[in-house]
């Protein structure tokens, strides 16, 4: 060989060489995450079930429900289903013992036993890592799906309380740590990782997620007892699907059952692409940028907190029922249309949330829910703030606005007088105006309890609850009782109720109830329908125990309500003793029952029956804090039968006031 070809070809291997590193180092900018190569043959599946059967399974027997449905289904051969129970203290069927983890494979309508561990709780990271490791290295695919079932907390409380260990629960941080360790002898992500548990579908969640999979299953709102349907979950499965389409088939088989039960009004679940979420997480970062510019603004804070109280809100959301601090986040970015960035992640959300199943009252779901602390909970706050807040720029907002809390943003001009119109008025001062989240009223049934012509009668007060209809004037900041004498019933019993959520399209209130003698929560909702007279009508949805206050378990069972159901009305109760014209002595409150009559439960506007009111005004400020006005004593003017037969319109007053009272120095609720 001559040197000159020697040359060409040195000159051409060279070149050769130079192309290839070029190729892999651009390959390299261009996509930094690494590639991955499917663990099984084309078409095969793994689905691993992390059951921690909790109070659910031991009350209720639904995790064993659940594995009555998946032995019924027909599991193809290129599908390992592999589920762990624990978690419960008591298991209801299929032989399972509480006191060991189990694993078993799906097989035939059978549960094959794999392995029995000494008890160990479910809800820790190291419990959720072996599994996992187990499933990966014993029964990889090429689809490999990931659900955890069992309670769910949203962002702050986790998931999968297990019963055996004080209801500890996986929180997003030891769900991280066993993924990344579990990831590490991986050589592809899971191709779905699902939540069957309540409040799980929200942006901290997801973030958490990102390197793990491609797409999550998951709930905004809190999923009925019956949980998915794993017959659709099953029947889902092909051998060209995706996340994509089991995760569709996951959706509509379970609000196919919620329906089939009569639980589809709450119901909300959804399917996320996490590649599309990335663009989510820029787009909220944007956003949350342009909310702490505003916070400079003369009503800055006030418009992003209205547009939060305004957002569809899941869980609880009431002092009878716990505070989630879980809104929508695509909702919220429809109503804050004034702020930069609230169209780009509105349109985000669109396009990450690849498909979604809402029930009537949850029609502004848009998939993705987020923690805004519309109820200021210290605690609640330090814990977000500090160790699962994803976003730099939220936590600067949330900084600029929490870090600092004033002492008294809410301030009355006038506590309560009597308007020109005979209405009970209050007026707020214009430093108040950037603090003011809401502005209800109160209302209690006066009743004397001696002879009202002595002198100091003794006299008793039972709350009836609160409500938001009154007249008002923004610009002025002043407000007016719209006093029209009708409060909601439930079969003719005044209910104790709370709004805890308002849109254009419905109105959800919540009251405290006996259900066949145990406490719970009514919660009802205002369809608004102009063919209706009044222009809507008031549906049950249920009845839902709320947030456990101990371990935080947002309860998964909306009960349905049944003509031959028990249900006392519960509602806050005072007697008062006046020593004195300037001081009352106040009994400690307690909460009388008033027994409904049975039948076909109805919930409509009666009018008040009893002689005389108490009204007061309620301002609620953007960090949860309530202030109150002085209180007003109504005398009605019209009786029951006159308000029946010809109810008034608002600005037409169904009391009198007789006095006005500043009772600062006396709780009266």
């Amino acid at each position: 060989m001559n040197k000159k070809s020697f040359k060409g070809l040195f000159a051409l291997l060279l070149s050769i060489i130079l192309c290839f590193a070029a190729c892999l180092l651009g390959c390299g900018k261009k996509d930094e995450e690494p590639q991955y190569i499917k663990m099984g043959d084309d078409g095969t599946w793994g689905i691993y079930l992390y059951m921690c059967g909790s109070n659910l399974e031991t009350n209720f027997g639904a995790a064993g429900k659940n594995l009555d449905e998946i032995l019924a289904a027909d599991i193809p051969d290129n599908v390992n289903f592999i589920i762990q129970t624990g978690g419960a203290k008591k298991w209801r069927s299929h032989d399972i013992d509480s006191s060991s983890i189990t694993r078993f494979k799906a097989e035939n309508g059978e549960l094959e036993t794999l392995s029995s561990l000494p008890l160990s709780n479910m809800g820790d990271s190291k419990t959720l890592e072996s599994f996992l490791t187990f499933c990966v290295q014993n029964y990889p695919a090429a689809n490999m799906c990931v659900i955890v079932w069992d309670h769910g907390g949203g962002s702050l409380e986790g998931v999968a309380n297990d019963e055996n260990f004080g209801y500890d629960a996986l929180s997003l941080k030891e769900m991280n740590d066993a993924l990344s360790s579990v990831q590490k002898i991986m050589t592809d992500k899971f191709e779905m990782i699902g939540f069957d548990a309540c409040l799980m579908s929200n942006y901290e969640t997801l973030d958490m997620l990102s390197p793990y999979t491609r797409y999550v299953v998951g709930s905004e709102e809190i999923e009925p007892s019956g949980g998915w349907d794993y017959r659709s979950l099953i029947s889902g499965i092909t051998q060209e699907g995706n996340g994509e389409t089991l995760g569709k088939a996951i959706c509509d088989g379970y609000f196919e059952k919620c329906t089939d039960e009569g639980k589809q009004s709450t119901a909300t679940l959804s399917v996320t692409d996490i590649e599309k979420f990335q663009t989510v997480k820029s787009a909220f970062d944007g956003l949350t940028a342009k909310m702490f510019q505003s916070v400079e603004q003369a009503t800055g804070i006030r418009a992003v907190a209205q547009s939060a109280n305004e957002a569809q809100k899941f869980g609880g959301n009431s002092k009878s029922e716990g505070y989630s601090n879980l809104i929508d986040m695509k909702h919220f970015a429809d109503n804050a249309v004034d702020i930069d960035g609230s169209s780009a992640l509105s349109q985000a959300i669109d396009g990450a949330v690849i498909y979604e199943v809402h029930g009537r009252a949850k029609s502004k779901s848009g998939g993705i829910s987020f923690f805004y602390p519309f109820h200021f909970d210290g605690e609640q706050y330090e814990k977000y703030y500090s160790s699962i807040c994803p976003s730099e720029s939220y936590k600067q907002y949330l900084n600029a606005v929490y870090g600092s809390i004033p002492d008294d943003p809410i301030q009355f001009i006038d506590s309560g007088s009597i308007a020109a119109d005979g209405s009970f008025y209050i007026k707020l001062s214009e430093s108040s105006r950037n603090y003011i989240l809401s502005v209800d009223f109160d209302l209690l049934e006066f009743i004397f309890l001696d002879d009202y012509t002595k002198p100091l009668p003794k006299f008793s007060l039972s709350h009836l609850g609160r409500d938001n209809d009154r007249l008002s004037n923004e610009e002025e900041l002043t407000y007016n009782s719209n006093f029209r004498g009708i409060w909601l019933s439930l079969n003719g019993c005044k209910l104790y109720v709370t709004p805890i959520e308002s849109t254009d399209e419905y109105i959800i209130f919540t009251a405290p109830i006996k259900l066949n003698g145990e406490s719970t929560n009514l919660r009802f909702a205002f369809v608004w329908d102009d063919s209706y007279t009044g222009g809507g009508y008031y549906k049950i949805l249920g009845a839902w125990d709320g947030i456990d206050p101990v371990t935080g378990m947002s309860d998964k069972e909306l009960k349905i309500i049944t003509p031959d159901d028990e249900i006392s009305v519960i509602y806050p109760y005072r007697e008062f003793t006046p020593v004195s014209d300037e001081h009352i002595e106040a009994d400690d409150e307690v909460m009388r029952e008033v027994l409904v009559p049975k039948g076909d439960y109805q919930i409509y506007e009666d009018p008040l029956s009893s002689y005389a009111y108490v009204y007061q005004f309620v301002v609620t400020d953007i960090f949860g804090n309530t202030h109150y006005s002085d209180v007003a004593l109504f005398f009605m003017n019209y009786s029951y039968e006159d308000l029946k037969e010809n109810p008034l319109p608002d600005g037409t007053y169904a009391a009198s006031i007789e006095e006005i009272y500043d009772m600062s120095d006396i709780s009266i609720l």
